[in-house]
């Protein structure tokens, strides 16, 4: 029971670490507000580069509670690396402070643009005005081998009064590298269908306890911000949808439909459930790119494994046709059944010709002439049997004069078995 146990545990190590999710952190704990609406939106491209995900919210005060009550500044946890900065300057030093003083590495910092949204660019793509702050980020590892124990990110958000604005929201942009991971499987499978990817998005979740996100989360966990009873979606943008394949979606109430504000572009949307604690919300999509007008791989494999099958047929067949033609051939080859004493009684001397000897014996085994005297030659017919005696060698020596038969004699020759 131990092995199963400690080879599932390895294999979950050995797994690639998924980016799937993020949690607020209010900056005192147990906040008075939570986050809602909430959209997280992530976009591929076919060539499955930086994945850029667009975090847009706006927070929600409890009842009673004036904008002035909240105020402070935002954390955001992500367990995954952001590939570059999207704003110029240097981070926060506090960020670089707080992590390391807590054992973790710091491997990046940098800042990220923030835009604010009003509620009539919602879904129309437009990405939104530049405010004046800008957020600070600190991707770190925790110590140990950072390709088993991954990477997180740790933003702050500096506190805006936006963030409470009841007719906008905030949108973060986050360039993310490693979102999209490689779908383990066997070689006939990639060989067939190609190489499929899965990426994972959503919200709730810290990850594993071994990812270097969960320390963090749970020194902090009083300062969670929870979800609000708004209507929240998870969304991933498929760009190059006339060449995508998608294998599966989970959950099962996931929708997916074509972009009406994209061209060539397909997006698989989950409705964010809200919830008083950490529970995980995962949006879940495996899938892969081809190039062509159709998925070429699986047809061309398929025709390979056809036309294999065809020419192994083809031999097969053809092994068998000449090894009955070599028979047949055989066959024919026979020599004809020893002639009987009866037989050899009716070739007559001046009459039989050579011909005629040929037709009834088949070709000799051997054939003499002689020179002296001149015009006579010899016909040798030669057969070899076996018995429980020992061997008989048969022999028929036929004299021609001309062309016609002289005489003809006929000897056996025995020899005994060997013990």
């Amino acid at each position: 029971m131990r092995r199963p146990l400690l080879l599932a545990a390895l294999l979950a190590l050995a797994a690639p670490p998924a980016s799937h999710a993020q949690v607020f952190l209010a900056s005192t704990p147990h906040p008075d507000f939570s986050i809602g609406p909430l959209f997280v939106v992530a976009n591929v491209r076919s060539d499955l580069s930086t994945v850029t995900v667009n975090v847009s919210f706006s927070l929600t005060p409890r009842p009673n509670r004036r904008v002035e009550d909240i105020a402070q500044d935002l954390y955001l946890l992500w367990p995954a690396e952001v590939a570059e900065s999207t704003a110029p300057g240097d981070a926060d030093p506090a960020l670089t402070r707080f992590l390391e003083a807590r054992g973790f590495t710091v491997v990046r910092t940098g800042r990220l643009t923030l835009r604010t949204r009003d509620r009539m660019q919602l879904g129309t793509g437009v990405p939104g005005e530049l405010i004046g702050e800008v957020a600070s980020y600190a991707t770190f590892v925790r110590p140990g081998p950072a390709s088993l124990l991954g990477t997180g990110t740790y933003v702050k958000i500096p506190w805006t009064p936006k963030m409470a604005d009841p007719l906008s929201v905030m949108t973060l942009g986050l360039p993310l590298r490693g979102l999209v991971t490689p779908k383990a499987a066997t070689w006939v499978s990639e060989t067939f269908w190609g190489r499929r990817w899965i990426i994972t998005a959503g919200y709730g979740d810290v990850g594993s306890l071994v990812l270097p996100l969960y320390p963090l989360y749970f020194e902090r966990r009083a300062n969670v911000v929870h979800l609000a009873r708004e209507f929240s979606l998870v969304i991933v943008n498929f760009a190059d949808s006339d060449h995508l394949h998608i294998d599966e979606i989970s959950p099962a109430s996931a929708s997916r439909r074509q972009s009406r504000l994209r061209a060539s572009t397909e997006l698989v949307s989950l409705t964010l459930s809200p919830s008083e604690g950490i529970a995980p919300q995962l949006l879940k999509v495996q899938f892969s790119y081809f190039m062509g007008p159709i998925a070429w791989r699986p047809v061309l494999v398929t025709i390979g494994l056809l036309l294999a099958g065809n020419v192994t047929g083809v031999l097969l067949f053809s092994r068998d046709v000449g090894r009955m033609l070599r028979k047949r051939r055989a066959r024919r080859r026979r020599p004809p059944p020893w002639p009987s004493d009866v037989e050899l009684a009716t070739l007559e001397p001046e009459r039989t010709t050579h011909d005629d000897v040929i037709a009834r014996l088949g070709r000799p085994d051997e054939e003499h002439e002689r020179v002296a005297p001149p015009g006579q030659r010899s016909l040798v017919y030669r057969r070899t049997r076996r018995s429980d005696h020992g061997n008989e060698t048969m022999e028929i020596q036929i004299t021609l004069d001309g062309d016609k038969l002289h005489e003809v004699h006929q000897r056996v020759r025995r020899s005994r078995a060997r013990v």
